[in-house]
Parts: C-alpha cells; sequence; structure tokens
C-alpha cells in the first residue's frame, strides 16, 4: 500500500461475522500550506494557525454496497477520525457521488474547492472537516 509506510498512517475496518463490511484510511501530511490557503479563502470562519499545520488526508472509504445506509460508514468513519492530534481532515470527492457527498456534509465536511490532483485524473470536490474546537 502506498501511504502505509508514511508517519502515522491510520486505518480502520469494519466486520460482521467473517465478512468485511467497510474499511477507511488516512495519514497527515506535513506540508499542508495549499488546503490552508483554500480554507482562508472560502471558509472566513474557521480560525487558521499562525504557521499551517499538519492536515489528515482521509484518503480512502468504502463500505460494501450490500451495507450501505445501515450507519456503518458513519462509524468507520468516527473511528478512523476520532482522534486525530490534527486540526483538520481533507478529502476529495467526485462531485457525481451524490451519496458520498450527501454523507460527507451530513457528518460536518464543507466543500472549500475543486480541484484535479493530476492529470488524468477528473476534478473533484475538495473538502474539509474540523476535527477540533
Amino acid at each position: 500500500m502506498l501511504y502505509a509506510p508514511g508517519r502515522d498512517f491510520g486505518t480502520v475496518a469494519g466486520w460482521l461475522d467473517d465478512l468485511m463490511v467497510g474499511y477507511a484510511f488516512g495519514s497527515p501530511r506535513d506540508r499542508a500550506q495549499d488546503i490552508w490557503d483554500e480554507v482562508r479563502s472560502a471558509l472566513p470562519d474557521v480560525p487558521i494557525p499562525e504557521q499551517p499545520e499538519p492536515v489528515y488526508i482521509f484518503r480512502e472509504f468504502a463500505v460494501d454496497p450490500r451495507w450501505q445506509r445501515h450507519g456503518f460508514g458513519r462509524v468507520l468513519h468516527d473511528a478512523l477520525l476520532g482522534d486525530r492530534p490534527e486540526q483538520l481532515a481533507h478529502l476529495l470527492v467526485r462531485p457525481a457521488n451524490i451519496a458520498a457527498r450527501s454523507a460527507y456534509l451530513s457528518w460536518g465536511w464543507r466543500k472549500i474547492g475543486e480541484i484535479q490532483p493530476f492529470p488524468d485524473a477528473p476534478t473533484m470536490d475538495s473538502m474539509v472537516l474540523k476535527l477540533k474546537p
């Protein structure tokens, strides 16, 4: 796995008996000036630290379609992010993925912009979640 060797990689998985129903993983990004700049522009009500702090990147998240809309996604989400020391989490989601976008918005995530993460990637919605009060 590409991200696992990085600092403070985290992963969670949800199981029902011997069936995995979903997983989530992420890791911090220390040099996240660009994300803080987006937050400053899009969300003026969010306090910005004087020096950019690490941001937790919510890298991947999936729930087996048979178990979607049963609360497992929220449990996995909260288990991964619940004890993070970072002030902010960041993710990218496809704008056409209405179910995922709706879930993220209902869990407190806020859109801060759009980004094409690499040349042959689709344009994604850039979202952040404030982790600490």
